[in-house]
Formats: C-alpha cells, sequence, structure tokens
C-alpha cells in the first residue's frame, strides 16, 4: 500500500517522505536473544528428563534473578 506511486506522490505533495524500515534482522533484535537463551536452558531440563513445566520455572527464576 505505501510503497504505490499514488501515496509516494500524495506524500510528496506535503512536502515529507518516507523512510522505509531495514529487513527484519532478528540477530539485531534483543528479544530474540532472550528467547533463544530461555529455549537452550529449557532443552538442558529436558535432557535431565525434567518435565516441561519444572524446567521452565527453574529457567525463569534462573532469567528472573
Amino acid at each position: 500500500f505505501h510503497h504505490g506511486d499514488r501515496i509516494a506522490q500524495l506524500i510528496e505533495v506535503v512536502g515529507a517522505r518516507v523512510v522505509y524500515l531495514p529487513p527484519y534482522s532478528p540477530d539485531l533484535n534483543r528479544i530474540e536473544k532472550c528467547w533463544a537463551w530461555l529455549k537452550s536452558r529449557i532443552r538442558k531440563h529436558l535432557r535431565a528428563a525434567t518435565p516441561l513445566r519444572d524446567a521452565m520455572e527453574t529457567v525463569l527464576k534462573q532469567a528472573a534473578s
């Protein structure tokens, strides 16, 4: 929608310009690093035959401290 020629014309008429965001980069998104850390820690607990709920509780407590 906002990439169309008509929209570009309307934006130029009022003296503004569109600045596009860069493509999505999960490696630059801090929350993605947090999720990756949590998932890896939970997987470690699951390998020890810990129930999922217990593993999640343990890891989230570690993350909060």
